[in-house]
């Protein structure tokens, strides 16, 4: 296999759709660029320089978070940095595969993940701790027995809601990802990363405040 390109992640630490990315990096073991950006004023790599990359990788300005660039491609969307590190893991030596054992299963809790309404509580968030709740009796990480682009999209939310006592399966899968390197480390640099946290893609965006998710199993 042929050496990675370099790769340039600009992030927020606070923010759960950098997260995403950024446990998705870790998880692989490609090694990467940590680039902080300033989302709420000026100086240092702010939004303005943030909005000079995404240009110059062809994209239009917008000054969002997670932007990853790897080598000369430029690329955002949370979910679709993770996708594109996991295929990059199974190119590059020595990086663990990111790639899902059940698909299925992966793009419908990562599907579920990215609709969630920005309410404390809803149907939806019920549907989606119920469905990992299930995925989790099954297999040791949410889509097989190897972490994947599943845990890394689900993680950094899971850590931000209350999670029913009922929902056994998902509270034991949280005790075992708490002790995984590639989780553990951005939540601890994120000042541990629950409900203190940004709680949805607008905060990412310079925009919002600290939200903590409920939700119950019926």
């Amino acid at each position: 296999m042929a050496a990675p390109p370099k790769i340039k992640f600009y992030t927020h630490t606070a923010c759960p759709y950098a997260q995403r990315v950024w446990i998705a990096l870790e998880a692989t073991g490609l090694q990467f660029e940590k680039v902080d950006v300033n989302l709420y004023g000026y100086g240092g790599f702010d939004k303005a320089r943030l909005k000079q990359v995404e240009v110059a990788g062809g994209l239009s300005a917008r000054g969002y978070i997670p932007v990853v660039s790897i080598g000369d491609e430029v690329i955002r969307e949370s979910s679709v940095c993770v996708e594109r590190v996991a295929k990059l893991s199974t190119q590059a030596s020595n990086a663990a595969s990111l790639l899902p054992e059940q698909p299925p299963v992966a793009d419908e809790l990562i599907a579920l993940c990215n609709a969630l309404p920005k309410s404390s509580s809803s149907r939806q968030l019920d549907e989606l701790l119920q469905k990992a709740n299930t995925a989790c009796s099954k297999h040791r990480f949410l889509a097989g027995e190897s972490f994947s682009i599943a845990d890394a999209c689900l993680l950094p939310f899971l850590q931000r809601v209350d999670i029913p006592a009922s929902a056994t399966h998902l509270h034991a899968y949280m005790s075992r990802a708490h002790k995984l390197p590639a989780f553990s480390t951005p939540l601890s640099r994120a000042g541990g990363g629950g409900g203190d946290g940004m709680s949805h893609e607008a905060c990412c965006r310079g925009r919002g405040g600290p939200t903590r998710h409920e939700s119950r199993l019926e």
